[in-house]
């Protein structure tokens, strides 16, 4: 026999409260420009209590987003992309999915990615070729 204790399931872990107390956004800020440096050995800057949220018009990617009109890029095409999120951020947007009509996790994550890109200056830089002719390469690869 199986002398395992049973674990809970994840719903049941999903609905327990942390009991650490909540961070200022400040803080989380600060604690997420920690790891990105941690993780990627990059220092972001990290912005001081900006006096007034911008707005960010997202628009569609424009076809050749490069300077240099990258073969390939178009625009409109899906690239299957994966990361990482806490769960209860991935519950959320399963509930999501399943109770807002038309909801659609991939086309949600477009957006929230485009307007999070479009306050990041260097996103606009153009790519060094090594690098570029990577992208290039998987981009091509999942042409349909």
């Amino acid at each position: 026999m199986n002398s395992k204790p049973k674990r809970p399931p994840l719903t049941a872990l999903l609905r327990e409260q942390p009991a650490t107390p909540s961070l200022s956004p400040e803080e989380q800020q600060r604690i997420q420009a920690e790891n990105d440096q941690k993780l990627y050995g990059t220092r972001l800057p990290v912005p001081v209590a900006p006096t007034s949220s911008p707005t960010i018009a997202v628009t569609a990617p424009l076809a050749n987003a490069g300077s240099r009109g990258e073969d390939g890029i178009v625009g409109d095409r899906w690239i299957p992309f994966g990361t990482y999120l806490h769960d209860q951020v991935y519950l959320a947007l399963k509930q999501a999915e399943f109770w807002e009509p038309g909801f659609e996790i991939r086309k949600f994550v477009n957006k929230v990615v485009s307007a999070a890109l479009a306050e990041l200056p260097n996103s606009q830089q153009p790519l060094p070729d090594e690098q570029l002719a990577a992208v290039l390469k998987k981009v091509n690869r999942t042409k349909s």
